[in-house]
C-alpha cells in the first residue's frame, strides 16, 4: 500500500517567496494595476481614481475636429482646369500648324527687314494660331493676376472663380487694346507701312511665346499651391523678358534721331507703363472688394 504524501514544512519555507519580492514584470492589464495600487499601504485613492478615469474615457479618434469650411484655390475649380485642358487640347490637335508656325514666330520677334520676305507666312492657319495663342495668354494671365492679388486661399469657390474668369476677361481687353494702340501708333510714326507690320508681328510673336512659356508657372500655381512665390517669380520674368525683347524691336524700327527718342520715351511711359499701373489696379479691386 502506497505512503501517503507528507508535505515538508522546511522545504516549503525554502520555496515560498514572500508576495512583495517577487519580480513582476510590466503588464498593460487594467486589473493588475487596480490590484497593484489596492496593495499599497496607505491606499492612494488618487492614484486609483486617475486611472478609472482615464480607462473611462473615449478614446481620443472619437472626438475629431471641429469642421471647418473648405479653403478653395480658384486655379484649381474643376472649370478653370477644364478651361486650361481644352487650350492644351487644341494645341495638340494643331501642333502640325504649330510645329511650322513656331520657327517663324520665333524670327520674327527679333529680326528688322526694310521689305518683306515674299516667302513669309500670312495663312489663315497661322492667324488661327496666333489666336490660340492670344487665348493661351489670356488664362493663364487671369490665373497669375488672382494669385498675385488674392490673400490667399477662400472659403467662397463661386466669389473665387468668378474673380479669376473676370480677370482673364481683362487680359483680353488688354491684348486687344495694345493691337489697336499699336496699329496706331505704327500706322502714325513708322517709317513705313513694312515697319509697323513687323512691329505687330513682333507684337504677336513675343506676347504668344510669352503665353506658352507661362504655363509652366500657371501649372505649378494649380497643382503646387505651396510654390506660388516662386511660380510668380518665373511668370514676372518671362513676361518682363517678352516686353523687353518687344521694346528694342520697336526702337530698332522706329529709332532715326534724337526727335524720336524723346517720342519713344512718350510711348514708353503712355503704352508701356500707365497701361499696366491701371490694369494692376482694376485687378486689385476685382479681387479685393469685399
Amino acid at each position: 500500500m502506497q505512503a501517503a504524501f507528507t508535505p515538508d514544512p522546511v522545504a516549503d519555507a525554502v520555496l515560498r517567496m514572500p508576495r512583495e519580492s517577487a519580480p513582476r514584470p510590466f503588464d498593460a492589464d487594467l486589473t493588475h494595476a487596480l490590484n497593484a495600487m489596492v496593495e499599497q499601504e496607505p491606499l492612494d485613492m488618487s492614484a486609483f481614481e486617475s486611472i478609472v478615469e482615464s480607462a473611462s474615457a473615449p478614446p481620443a479618434w472619437t472626438g475629431g475636429m471641429e469642421p471647418e469650411p473648405r479653403m478653395m484655390n480658384p486655379a484649381g475649380h474643376s472649370l478653370v482646369l477644364g478651361l486650361l485642358s481644352l487650350l492644351f487640347i487644341a494645341c495638340i490637335l494643331a501642333y502640325s500648324r504649330f510645329s511650322r508656325t513656331i520657327g517663324s514666330i520665333a524670327q520674327q520677334m527679333w529680326s528688322v527687314r526694310r521689305r518683306q520676305n515674299a516667302f513669309d507666312e500670312s495663312s489663315p492657319g497661322r492667324r488661327r494660331v496666333q489666336l490660340l495663342l492670344a487665348i493661351q495668354l489670356a488664362a493663364y494671365s487671369g490665373v497669375l493676376l488672382y494669385a498675385f492679388f488674392s490673400p490667399g486661399p477662400v472659403a467662397d469657390s463661386a466669389r473665387s472663380l468668378a474673380d479669376t474668369l473676370r480677370l482673364m476677361g481683362v487680359a483680353g481687353a488688354y491684348y486687344v487694346f495694345q493691337l489697336c494702340a499699336y496699329s496706331t501708333v505704327g500706322y502714325a510714326f513708322a517709317p513705313d507701312r513694312s515697319g509697323a507690320s513687323q512691329w505687330l508681328d513682333g507684337f504677336n510673336a513675343s506676347q504668344g511665346l510669352a503665353g506658352m512659356a507661362l504655363a509652366l508657372p500657371t501649372l505649378g500655381i494649380v497643382f503646387y499651391p505651396s510654390a506660388a512665390t516662386a511660380m510668380l517669380w518665373t511668370a514676372a520674368v518671362i513676361y518682363v523678358s517678352a516686353r523687353l525683347i518687344f521694346i528694342i524691336k520697336g526702337f530698332k524700327i522706329f529709332y532715326n534721331g534724337f526727335i524720336s527718342l524723346i517720342y519713344f520715351i512718350l510711348y514708353l511711359c503712355t503704352l508701356e507703363i500707365v497701361p499696366l499701373i491701371c490694369i494692376g489696379g482694376i485687378a486689385l479691386d476685382i479681387v479685393g472688394r469685399q
